[in-house]
């Protein structure tokens, strides 16, 4: 099962319906290019910490509604998706500080345009959360030819640029980028990735609003 990018849908995002209901309505016109969709949790975790709940539990809990919720939106736009957290089927282990992926159970997968895989993943027999940066790090090194996909906090990012051929490193982002354009989580990420927006996305992978941090 060939993967050609890996897009992440980081906490923000996660919470915004607009920019969810576009990503999808992209996802759909890529046709049989097939992805990997990659989420953690959202900013509803915090919303169950309110009712009560222990945050590693309300953490379990908001990833796999979203997963959910997400199949659904994808569904609606005509998306043929697997939703798969990574702990399932085996998926990727963590002993210690160590992750595995099973390649063999990953390959046995239906071939479907899209596989949803959150970072909930196998630690003792349990499901344990990955933070989602260290979880997109693992799968870039196991799929090495997919590309990264990071989205802009901003639909219409003056910041990113129409030249794909352009590209800055990590080092020298300005300020007003890492502030405007960069989510959260990925400010110190530090591998290969190309920010683009939503409604680029079907584009792919010819993007035109992209900027390409190394």
């Amino acid at each position: 099962m060939p993967i050609s990018f890996i897009a992440v849908l980081d906490h923000e995002h996660l919470e915004n319906s607009v920019f969810l209901t576009s990503f999808a309505s992209s996802l759909a016109k890529l046709g049989d290019r097939k992805g990997l969709v990659v989420h953690g949790d959202s900013p509803y975790t915090d919303r169950l910490i309110q009712t009560g709940m222990m945050r590693e539990d309300a953490r379990l809990r908001a990833i796999k509604d979203l997963s959910k919720r997400l199949i659904g939106l994808f569904a609606d736009q005509g998306v043929a998706t697997i939703g798969l957290h990574a702990f399932q089927k085996g998926l990727v282990r963590k002993v210690g500080e160590q992750l595995t992926f099973d390649i063999d159970s990953f390959n046995q997968l239906h071939e479907v345009p899209n596989l949803l895989l959150s970072c909930l993943v196998q630690e003792n027999d349990e499901a344990t959360f990955l933070p989602l940066p260290d979880f997109v790090k693992m799968l870039s090194n196991e799929f090495e030819e997919a590309e990264i996909l990071l989205f802009s906090k901003s639909e219409k990012d003056e910041f990113l640029i129409s030249n794909s051929e352009k590209h800055l490193s990590w080092n020298e982002l300005p300020p007003s980028f890492r502030e405007k354009s960069l989510p959260e989580e990925f400010q110190n990420f530090g591998q290969p990735v190309k920010i683009t927006t939503a409604t680029d996305l079907l584009n792919w992978p010819k993007l035109k609003k992209v900027t390409k941090i190394t």
